[in-house]
Order: C-alpha cells, then structure tokens, then sequence
C-alpha cells in the first residue's frame, strides 16, 4: 500500500524546489497522513469528526461557522437569513449561482432532501438529534433558492441556527430512488457529487483519498494546489517517520515528546496548537448482563457471543464507578503523557464534556481525589473484596476483572491503558486490554458491545448534551448507555430555552450530575497538536479544523516541490 503511493507520488513529481505553477495559478501538492479511512462520503450517514473536515473542503452549507469563545456564523451557500417574530422558524436566501459538480445549480430541493433523509428512521442517521425539534416536513422549500426551517419550540437561537446551517448539503439527485435501509452501501457514499472548491479524483480505502480542483465550483476563492493526497498510514509511528522524510507534509495528534524534537530537528515544519476541541476518555458500561443481552438480541446481531460481550455487573453501581475512577492518577497521565522535558503541558484535567474553550457553562464541580485507600475502601463497602487471597476482588463468586477496548495505531492512548491497567490492579482490578482497527472499535462503541473503553470527542461546536447523555437506544453515542432521569429531564429544559445564561446555568447541572454519577472516568482535554510543512502559506490549523479553507493554501513558486 504505501510503496503504490510512494510511487505515485515520486512518478507525479520530478521537479526540485523553484518550479512554477500551472498557467491557472495553481502549484504543488498537500500529502496529509491519516490514522483511519474516511468512513463515508455521505453526509447524512457519516459518524466521524474526521469525515466531516474533509466535508467542509467539498460541500458547501448554508452558513459557516467561526467561532471565538463560543459559535456564530457567516453567509456561505445563503446570502443571508430572517428570524420570524416569535423565533420559531428561519428563512435563508440562497445564492442561485451555486453550482454541483455535474453541471446543474444547487436549489432548496438539495436542502430539503438532505435533512429528509436525517429525518428518516430507515437511515439511522447520528444528527437526529438535530431535527427533533423541527416541525415534521421541515424544511419547507419556499422557491427554488429559498428554503424555511421551523420549529416546534424555541431554544438557544445559536444552536438552532446551527442546526439549521452548518449541515453539509447534498446533491438530492444523486440518492433518488436509493434505499434508504442500506444507505451507507450507496456508491455516492465513495463518489460523490459536491459543490465545494474541491472535488474527489479517486478514493482508494486503506490506502488513499485525493482531491483535485473542481472545475465547476462557483465561489470566489478557487483552490490555488494542484492536489490533496490523504494517505492512510495506521501507525503513528509510521506517521512520524513519512512526516521526516518528507514524504507527507501534514500529521495530526503529534505526541508532545516528537513535538519537542521535531522543532529541533525540522525547522521546515511548524507545530500548531489547535486548541481544547479534543477529550479523552473511559467509558463503564452500564447495563447489566441480562438488560444487555436482551437489547443486542433485538438489534439482531448474531455474530456476537452474548456470554463474552456482556458488561460486567459491577459497572452499573455508581459507586463501584466512582471507586474507579479514585484509582485513576489522571495529573500523572497528563504528566506523563502530555507534557514534555520542558514542563509545556498540553493537557488540562477534564471534569465533563464540555470543551474549556467554551464561555461559561463549565459543572461546578470538585474532581474525585486521587486514592487508591478510598477506592479499596468504597470497593469493599459494595462487596468487591478478595475472598480467595488471589488479589483479585470478587462478588458472589464474580472476579472484578474488565476488558478494556481502545483503537489501534494511537500511542497515546496504548500508554494510557497500560498504565490505567496498573492503577487498577494497585486496587485489585484486573483490566485485559484489547486494541482494534479505529473502525472497527467505534462500531462496537456505537452497538454498546465493550465492558470499558477508552476513547475521546472531538466536541461539537455548540453544546448539546442529548446526544451523549440522554438515555434511549435512539442516541448511538451514548456509549455507556447512561440513565438519569434528573439530566434528561434537564437536558429536555436546555433543548428548548432560549436563554443563553439560563441554558449556561442547566449545561453546567447536567454536567455537575454526570460527573457525580461517573459514566465516564473524565480523563483529559488535549491541544492538539499538527505538524505541518512551512512552505503552505495562508494554512488554516485551528480549533475549527485541522484542515479549513484548503483552497486558501498556497505555495511560493520557489517553494514548490510537486509538480502537477
């Protein structure tokens, strides 16, 4: 895989620095290095922070977000929109001048459909919970470049423009006639019609994805680089080393003991901090064993062998939770694994999943100590204790032991999990930890099929608790199956105020009520930091995107080292 590319690359490029771009302006190209495949090309159907950077390189949405301490927006696919009196619907302008990729111009019928199908049970799309709110049939095309959202009640005026704008919209055509059961199957999922700067060239899972400029796009700014190769690299060492040779230009989550050296060792890369947008996580599965095998039988998952997969009784105890996380030294995990020899530290305790970039709405909340002494303590008083001196804790014949589930290829998280291992044995946990292919791992996540995960957000742009922590089997990313009456009562009053400090007050008492009842072991937010070649002028590495606006990216003509 990476000798083809490698090839590619060498065949596509025999120019030294100094070549001059194309007579359309365009020069050079951007070899990004992923972790993961982009899962899918569909907007409706995608479920990965990843899938929707590159989205934003290809589809256009109605407005675009900016964000400064907290979210607003800018005209992009409208020129502009109106609030009605009583708040309850908003109408976009749309520019009639926008145009797809196979020729024909974008209407409020592309709108329409592509928020029909998230409406749709049969597609099971993750932003359901962005239409909840919205009165059924919605949005109303209103003419062939003017579309209305309406509402069925009012709440933050933010979050519902923004649920009503930043969707990336697709081509209506493109998915007629497509069964919308088996969606995530439909070639357009790997091709595409878009109507952004940049547009698909060919898309080779496990290997690579490239962009090309697309020659029917219709906005002010066209790409200036020939070319955008994503190539998929699993190990992060592998990452690192391409990254050094020169063989790709861009790494993401660069571990902050490579940060260090790389700005020593490669003057011609620039480390970026992008700021608090990621979290880690472990999440404790809460169903018990009976609940849960009844739930997955219903899913109709045959492959899966109830006996292994059932989550460990223990976990649905809150305060077996909490003893948990009391074992768990997470200033020591920051220590060790983000902060460098100089004590930079890009790490900050996180005590829920609200970003510390946000305004306000942050839990008040004292983090549980880290002991070890109070942790065997609560343990004991739940009846986890080590009947049979093996030093491992039991009940009712029951071995406190857990499997933990995290993705391969992050060494971040593989040292996380060894020493979390450690933590928890010092407390007569037994922690087995298994690593799985990034795909694979989130869908076990989103089917609930693990007994401990460690894994991480890249938090959305506007805070929405439902999605995480309101109970029902129609919210995938409620990973540990959390159930509180209290917090989803409250994140019901949150979905439908209108007051941002009001809203600011019942975000920070749902977080306050999670963090006490400890779904989550809240681990740390992380900047994150990008590697990036110097030669990209006008590069946008931020808290919105690691890749925004790559059509602005540009590269001196003495500079460039691909030719087309």
């Amino acid at each position: 895989m990476l000798t083809t590319l490698t090839l590619w690359l060498a065949c596509s490029t025999p120019s030294a620095p100094g070549e001059v771009a194309d007579d359309d302006g365009r020069a050079d190209t951007l070899v990004v290095a992923l972790q993961t495949d982009i899962s899918s090309l569909l907007t409706p159907v995608s479920t990965t922070a990843q899938d929707a950077r590159l989205y934003e390189n290809l589809l256009i949405s109605l407005v675009e977000p900016v964000f400064d301490c907290g979210l607003s927006f800018t005209p992009s696919l409208a020129k502009g929109w109106t609030w009605a009196e009583d708040g309850l619907s908003v109408t976009f302008d749309m520019r009639d001048d926008v145009t797809w990729s196979d020729g024909t111009t974008v209407t409020a019928r592309d709108v329409a459909v592509s928020y029909e199908l998230v409406q749709d049970p049969l597609v099971a799309s993750p932003y359901l919970d962005w239409v909840e709110r919205m009165v059924p049939g919605t949005p109303v095309v209103v003419d062939d470049h003017t579309v209305r959202f309406e509402f069925t009640s009012r709440y933050a005026q933010t979050t519902m423009l923004a649920h009503a704008g930043i969707f990336r919209i697709i081509h209506a055509g493109s998915v007629e006639g497509a069964d919308r059961a088996t969606l995530r199957g439909h070639p357009i999922t790997r091709a595409p019609i878009v109507n952004g700067a940049w547009d698909l060239q060919d898309f080779k899972p496990g290997e690579r994805l490239t962009l090309v400029p697309n020659p029917a796009y219709s906005g002010d700014e066209p790409a200036r680089l020939n070319r955008v190769v994503f190539k998929t690299l699993p190990e992060y060492a592998t990452r690192i080393l391409e990254l050094e040779s020169g063989s790709v230009d861009m790494v993401q989550a660069v571990q902050i003991e490579d940060a260090e050296r790389l700005r020593v060792e490669h003057p011609e890369l620039e480390i970026v901090r992008r700021g608090w947008r990621s979290t880690d996580f472990l999440a404790w599965n809460r169903f018990d064993a009976a609940d849960y095998q009844a739930r997955r039988a219903a899913a109709g998952d045959a492959d899966v062998d109830w006996d292994t997969v059932a989550p460990h009784p223990a976990l649905s105890d809150r305060q077996v939770r909490r003893a948990l996380s009391m074992a768990i030294d997470v200033d020591k995990l920051i220590a060790d694994l983000l902060t460098d020899g100089t004590g930079l530290s890009v790490g900050k305790r996180a005590l829920s999943t609200l970003s510390p970039a946000f305004c306000g709405a942050q839990p008040a909340v004292t983090p549980l100590p880290f002991s070890p002494d109070l942790a065997k303590a609560l343990l004991a008083e739940r009846g986890w204790v080590d009947s049979d001196g093996d030093g491992v804790r039991d009940k009712d014949g029951r071995a406190l032991e857990l499997r933990l589930l995290t993705n391969s290829g992050n060494p971040r998280r593989a040292s996380a999990a060894v020493a979390i291992q450690a933590m928890l044995r010092n407390v007569g946990v037994v922690i087995e930890i298994d690593k799985l292919e990034a795909n694979t791992f989130f869908a076990r996540l989103r089917k609930k099929d693990f007994e401990v995960a460690l894994s991480g957000w890249s938090v959305a742009l506007f805070p929405d608790p439902a999605g995480i922590w309101h109970s029902g089997d129609r919210y995938v990313y409620n990973y540990p199956s959390y159930q509180n009456s209290e917090v989803d009562a409250l994140i019901e009053q949150h979905s439908s105020e209108p007051d941002p400090e009001r809203g600011a007050e019942l975000l920070a008492k749902i977080g306050q009520l999670v963090y006490e009842d400890q779904p989550y072991t809240f681990l740390y937010w992380r900047d994150d930091l990008v590697a990036v070649h110097r030669r990209f002028q006008d590069r946008q590495v931020d808290f919105l995107s690691q890749w925004g606006h790559l059509n602005r990216w540009w590269v001196k003509p003495e500079d460039v080292k691909y030719a087309r």
